[in-house]
């Protein structure tokens, strides 16, 4: 006995030993991108639109330029420029087998930048997307790599910063590398719980559906009676100390009796991915309502490799009457934890019929649905779930159609094929013709291809759609033009409300000129210092079209002096 403790004790000792170790290599793969006190704006896996964050948002203190340390020996592999996105961003494939990213940088280093310049001016374009040799731009851990910014889609001065796989689809948590060099005490939040019932086999309280309670504290005193099969979600934050911002979860177990029904851990994921995040919100809540709720449970085709144990796809079936002790437990990197106990008592009560609807998409077959000027083909796999449709033509004028496919909105992992039928002879000029994805309070182009009196489109939910014309082009408005000369830079302000920018292109005296775009404000601008403009009158040609072709050129003369 006492040979065996001895023993166990000893494992102990070397396990931890080994882990020790382990952490201590973790952190010298990498040094700090910063030279001052690391703090996070944005932590890795965070909810985004149609993505999960790929990375994290290094705060700088408030302010553009402040000089990026590269964090390991390797080579600058690619250089990308985008007006939203990423905006500036370097890729650097490192030595230790790892790629890191640094995006809405400010600038690039002297050599890269005067490739993508060259780049830009022999192919006419803003847009960037340039690949080197190993052997052109060595870096060294610890050399000066760029400096900070705010270009891109970002809205405030930080570095977005990546650590991929060497082939760069593959993405992990940076908090591996990085744990120790900042600060967390504070735990995770529950704001709200949602729950679910399954379709013609659960009701809670009465009702079918899904309902939500907000959460004030770690115990919910409501008892919620439930039979047959129901299901959970949270709404949730993380907190860490020395900022007001707000985090994603990376840990979530929620148990039922003290058995663990699920788990996930946001620790690593692929592009390929990240419609994946879809399925695991809810959806229709997030897009009627804006808020973002996590479902503690899985739909049938989601195969999201961070989910850890289901036990019956997260589903309860409640099918005693007694209390079912449900308790879900979030932790971050730190380990800080936050724990919400509820009770869910099994009252045996009738369950509503399921709404009638007029057609059933499978998920696991091919669709194909042909309804009055309407065509839906949704392949095998597409669909999260199987979605059931209540469609309902809402207005026609025998050329624009709108209709509303369901109830509620059904993400899908890869786009589906919608068409419109619009009629014989058409009073438009048939390009200017666009499906049109509509919300409440927002409406977006999905694009369309017209041919034989059917205008095509591929989309990535199921919800409501209808036929659009766009036929205003879009508008060029200077802003503050007085200021152009003496500020040195010409601003130009893009309006257009429909189809969004296609296309853009700037001449000066005749001769192409960059000016950037960017997205976020829709903003163009022209830095005559930087592109080498002389003193002296200059013409300035400024060309722009939205995704249905309407064009506007814009034409003004320039005293630089």
């Amino acid at each position: 006995m006492y040979r065996l403790c001895r023993y166990i004790i000893l494992s102990l000792f070397v396990c931890m030993q080994a882990l020790s170790a382990s952490a201590q290599v973790r952190n010298t793969l990498f040094v700090a991108p910063f030279d001052f006190p690391l703090l996070l704006s944005g932590n890795f896996g965070e909810l985004r639109t149609d993505h999960f964050h790929s990375g994290v948002d290094f705060k700088t203190q408030g302010v553009v330029g402040k000089p990026i340390i590269c964090v390991a020996d390797g080579y600058i592999c690619r250089a990308s420029v985008t007006p939203g996105g990423y905006g500036n961003a370097l890729y650097v494939m490192h030595d230790n087998g790892y790629m890191t990213v640094y995006a809405h940088l400010h600038r690039f280093p002297s050599g890269v930048e005067k490739r993508v310049r060259e780049y830009q001016y022999k192919k006419e374009t803003f847009n960037t997307n340039l690949w080197f040799a190993p052997n052109e731009f060595r870096v060294k851990q610890g050399d000066i790599l760029a400096h900070a910014g705010n270009s891109g889609y970002s809205f405030g001065p930080h570095l977005h910063f990546e650590i991929r796989d060497a082939n760069g689809n593959e993405l992990y948590d940076p908090m591996e590398f990085y744990r120790d060099r900042l600060t967390d005490t504070r735990a995770p939040r529950i704001h709200a719980l949602s729950f679910y019932t399954k379709r013609g086999k659960g009701v809670l309280n009465g009702s079918s559906g899904s309902r939500v309670c907000e959460v004030d504290s770690d115990t919910v005193a409501e008892t919620f009676e439930a039979w047959g099969d129901i299901a959970f979600g949270i709404k949730a934050l993380d907190y860490m100390d020395g900022t007001t911002n707000k985090y994603g979860i990376r840990d979530i177990e929620l148990f039922v009796d003290n058995e663990l029904y699920f788990s996930s851990t946001m620790d690593h994921f692929s592009f390929d991915e990240d419609l994946l995040i879809n399925s695991w919100l809810d959806y229709g809540r997030m897009c009627y309502d804006g808020e973002w709720f996590q479902k503690l449970y899985v739909e049938e085709n989601n195969n999201l490799r961070l989910l850890g144990t289901i036990k019956n796809n997260g589903w309860l079936t409640v099918d005693e009457e007694r209390n079912y002790n449900v308790k879900c437990r979030l932790k971050d990197y730190h380990g800080n934890t936050t724990v919400c106990s509820f009770v869910v008592r099994g009252k045996k009560q009738p369950i509503p019929l399921p709404a009638l609807h007029t057609h059933t998409l499978y998920c696991n077959a091919n669709n194909r649905v042909d309804y009055v000027g309407l065509r839906l083909d949704v392949p095998r796999g597409v669909l999260f779930e199987d979605a059931f449709l209540n469609i309902s033509l809402q207005e026609s004028d025998g050329i624009t159609w709108r209709y509303n496919l369901a109830d509620t909105v059904y993400p899908m992992r890869k786009g589906s094929r919608i068409s419109f039928w619009t009629g014989g002879k058409l009073p438009v000029d048939k390009s200017k013709l666009y499906i049109r994805h509509i919300l409440p309070d927002d409406s977006s182009s999905v694009g369309g291809v017209y041919a034989n009196g059917w205008i095509t489109a591929d989309i990535k939910t199921i919800g409501c759609y209808d036929v659009a014309v766009d036929t205003v082009a879009p508008r060029i408005v200077p802003v503050k033009k007085e200021r152009w000369t003496k500020d040195g830079r010409v601003v130009m302000k893009f309006e257009e409300n429909e189809t969004g920018l296609k296309y853009f292109k700037g001449a000066l005296d005749g001769k192409f000129i960059l000016i950037e775009y960017n997205s976020k404000n829709s903003e163009f601008t022209l830095d005559l210092k930087r592109e080498g403009v002389k003193p002296g009158r200059h013409l300035l040609r400024f060309v722009a079209s939205d995704r249905c072709g309407n064009e506007v050129v814009y034409e003004t003369e320039i005293d630089y002096k």
